[in-house]
């Protein structure tokens, strides 16, 4: 059975108080023996072991003399407290300094006894007070109390079903455009995609806080060319605001906001930002007002050629084999003829959309878009892509958002 080391102490000084009680040399050698065969100990470590006197005759004799500078201790406690509590290494060069800076404000008195210790305390001997010393604290504000966790309250941890039905349903997503350099104030996109239909749009704006990230969706949503119901984010600090939970309680939106580190709760609006974003304007750094213009720009085009033109794949099924998940796919369709396939649109204005997609030249669109990216951010004349037709056929709920 294993000693504890409680008994291992008691055993060692039952063995020391008698090996040095020993008389004879085969006395000690028998106690030895015992040592080594109880605890497994070397016979020279042994020997050492028990030739160690006792503990309780190896206390230090504790100090009877006076601690000195006592009548300097308050003094010193009180320029503690006017410098902010700083440690003895930024407190001593200043000591003398400002006790006399307070004792002419009268907040002190320096006796001359009292500046003398304060001249002759040593840095050490002040560290080993002042550890005594209570330090106070910065008050410690609890996480429910601070107020992001009230709007995180407010907004629900949820996430989109993969085979949502109801279009109008809309993830939405920054991406940053700072060239790999985090400093200074640069652009970013908000990417806003539904899950169900594919339609998405993007703006560029100039930095990313709430109010104008904000005002950017109302922009976006006057727009959209169909109800929207839901809105779901990550939790960035830009989305989890009291302007985004005022706008979607005006309007009767569900605002819903992804789980802590898990991207794929915006799985969709994710593939859009490589695919319709990264892909289309790369990780170049924009910090300026006309490169937000160029940005929107080719956005606009953008916008136009990827709803209208480019037919795009939606997972119907999908089914584990082992490891494995297997999907199936429908049949390819431009986001917008989704929306006009899922009888979102009423009948007028669906006829005003089908002419306008018509009327669309592809190719075109393709070459415009080529020669923006090309000409890059300092093109001075910018062409104005074709709208989806008047006010009158988007969405009525959002038509006076942001006026």
């Amino acid at each position: 059975m294993r000693m504890s080391m409680q008994s291992r102490r008691e055993y060692l000084n039952t063995m020391r108080t008698r090996y040095r009680q020993a008389r004879s040399r085969s006395e000690k050698s028998q106690i030895l023996d015992e040592l080594q065969k109880t605890l497994g100990y070397a016979r020279k470590y042994a020997i050492a072991t028990l030739n160690v006197p006792p503990k309780e005759t190896r206390r230090r004799q504790r100090r009877t003399r006076p601690l000195r500078y006592q009548a300097a201790m308050p003094v010193i406690q009180v320029v503690w407290e006017a410098l902010d509590y700083p440690c003895a290494e930024r407190l001593h060069p200043v000591l003398v300094r400002t006790a006399e800076q307070l004792a002419r404000h009268g907040e002190i008195c320096l006796t001359p006894e009292v500046s003398d210790e304060l001249r002759q305390i040593s840095r050490a001997t002040l560290a080993r007070r002042m550890a005594k010393w209570d330090r106070p604290r910065a008050k410690h504000v609890p996480a429910d109390k601070r107020p992001v966790a009230r709007l995180q309250s407010e907004i629900p941890v949820e996430r989109y079903n993969w085979d949502e039905s109801r279009p109008g349903a809309l993830e939405i997503d920054l991406v940053e455009h700072n060239g790999g350099s985090s400093s200074g104030h640069y652009a970013y996109t908000l990417s806003v995609v539904d899950i169900v239909t594919g339609y998405s749009r993007r703006l560029a704006v100039l930095g990313r806080g709430q109010a104008g990230i904000a005002k950017a969706l109302e922009r976006i949503l006057t727009e959209w060319p169909y109800p929207v119901w839901g809105i779901h984010s990550d939790n960035g600090s830009e989305f989890i605001s009291a302007h985004l939970i005022r706008f979607t309680k005006a309007h009767g939106l569900s605002f819903t906001r992804s789980r802590p580190y898990k991207k794929n709760d915006n799985a969709h609006v994710e593939q859009k930002n490589r695919f319709l974003v990264r892909d289309i304007v790369g990780y170049g750094r924009y910090d300026t007002p006309e490169q937000v213009a160029w940005l929107n720009t080719v956005y606009a085009w953008l916008d136009v050629y990827a709803n209208a033109c480019l037919p795009l794949r939606k997972v119907v099924s999908k089914k584990w084999e082992g490891s494995h998940v297997r999907k199936k796919y429908d049949v390819a369709r431009t986001p917008l003829q989704r929306a006009l396939d899922a009888g979102i649109i009423c009948a007028e204005d669906r006829e005003h959309w089908e002419r306008w997609a018509d009327s669309l030249n592809p190719l075109q669109l393709h070459r415009q878009l080529t020669t923006l990216l090309e000409q890059g951010p300092d093109v001075v004349n910018l062409a104005v892509p074709p709208t989806p037709g008047p006010m009158s056929v988007r969405h009525k709920a959002f038509a006076t958002v942001g006026s």
